[in-house]
């Protein structure tokens, strides 16, 4: 398995871990390892559900057995933090997650133990810009200061060796 996918594989595993797998994400997921070649039972049911309407609970149980079934251990409370933070960053940056739900998204932060905990007044302050001042709606101004933070963390991540 290449490190982009254990990247992404690893992320869902502490979605999992914290709240709750994406579904999608996790079918997709499935997909991709077996298009590479991990082809075990667990990633072949996973693979063969329906993306768009499995439900969350069993996306997180197919999941887990896909983990499971790899040998994954089970990331650290800050290590999973870290790999949330970090993939909510990179999609914040490169477009692929509107700003308002990256805004929101980026609370992982602040999980008690969480080594980027420092930085969830900022979180907090975009939040609170974008739900009392905008409406829930992002600005040009909000997209460039939670790109700034995204960077911000993605640097603490790498640099900490977190993800």
């Amino acid at each position: 398995m290449n490190d982009d996918l254990l990247r992404r594989l690893r992320t869902e595993q502490a979605r999992a871990l914290l709240d709750d797998a994406d579904p999608y994400e996790a079918v997709m997921l499935a997909c991709d390892l077996l298009v590479a070649g991990v082809g075990s039972e667990a990633v072949t049911a996973l693979a063969a559900e329906p993306a768009r309407t499995l439900a969350t609970h069993e996306a997180n149980r197919r999941l887990a057995a896909v983990v499971a079934e790899l040998g994954l251990p089970e990331p650290d409370l800050p290590t999973a933090v870290a790999l949330i933070a970090a993939d909510a960053c990179e999609r914040i940056l490169d477009g692929s997650l509107p700003a308002e739900a990256g805004t929101h998204g980026l609370y992982v932060v602040g999980y008690q133990g969480s080594p980027l905990d420092d930085l969830l007044p900022a979180v907090t302050a975009l939040a609170a810009y974008l739900e009392d001042d905008l409406g829930g709606r992002a600005d040009d101004e909000l997209r460039t200061r939670l790109a700034a933070l995204a960077r911000i963390i993605l640097d603490r991540v790498r640099a900490q060796n977190l993800a």
